[in-house]
């Protein structure tokens, strides 16, 4: 069974940033220990530096339940997209 995400908070996108309309997708890496704790990096960016940096921070907090295997957790990768829609 693959890893989990239990809390999966997404970024507040400033009122500044909603000025303009836009569409854009960021692919997110987790790197999840057997323990749930995750590291992350953006393996596809959005076009939006500031954007991503939100993305990034608030990635950070998601927590997860480990992958398993024969009944014991295990470290895993699993990558998210996320879309952000602003209109």
């Amino acid at each position: 069974m693959g890893a989990q995400a239990i809390e999966r908070p997404l970024p507040k996108i400033p009122d500044d940033l909603r000025e303009e309309t836009f569409s854009v997708t960021a692919v997110a890496r987790f790197q999840i220990a057997a323990d749930g704790t995750a590291t992350v990096e953006l393996a596809r960016p959005t076009p939006n530096p500031r954007l991503n940096r939100l993305l990034l921070d608030t990635l950070k907090n998601w927590r997860f339940f480990p992958a398993m295997k024969d009944g014991k957790p295990v470290a895993s990768v699993q990558e998210i997209r996320i879309q952000f829609e602003v209109k």
